[in-house]
């Protein structure tokens, strides 16, 4: 089983978010907790909180067990861009752009998860395959 928590408009770019999202990916939450309270960047207090979150919806809401818990994905999407002017020589200016992201953490207790979702995908395709296709009829 699957749970998750998120966190929208946070201000870090996508980009280095996806840095640190990479650090914890597939760790257990032991180690992911360990991780994020030893790196120095921003975005690490933001995925700590996440992430103690997202443990809390586990155990609490869907009755999982912490120890068996496993950072499942761990995503940076793009957020709003705000923009802003910023002079220049000789009357022009630049384009500064700051970024936000959207924070997703999903957390699983099955290490099996992503082998069962594979299949599932699959079976879909082959019978998609196999069904046939209506024909349409021409004038």
């Amino acid at each position: 089983m699957k749970t998750s928590a998120k966190v929208e408009n946070v201000h870090v770019s996508s980009r280095k978010a996806g840095l640190v999202c990479a650090l914890i990916r597939g760790k257990k939450v032991s180690q992911a907790l360990t991780i994020l309270q030893h790196c120095p960047d921003k975005t690490a207090k933001i995925l700590l909180k996440l992430l103690s979150s997202a443990i809390a919806n586990a155990t609490n809401n869907h009755s999982m067990n912490g120890d068996k818990l496993y950072v499942y994905s761990c995503v940076a999407n793009n957020g709003r861009t705000i923009k802003r002017a910023m002079p220049r020589a000789k009357g022009s200016s630049n384009m500064i752009r700051k970024r936000h992201s959207h924070l997703v953490v999903v957390l699983s207790d099955n290490p099996n998860e992503r082998q069962m979702e594979l299949k599932a995908i699959k079976a879909k395709q082959v019978n998609k395959a196999k069904k046939p296709v209506a024909k349409k009829e021409g004038k």
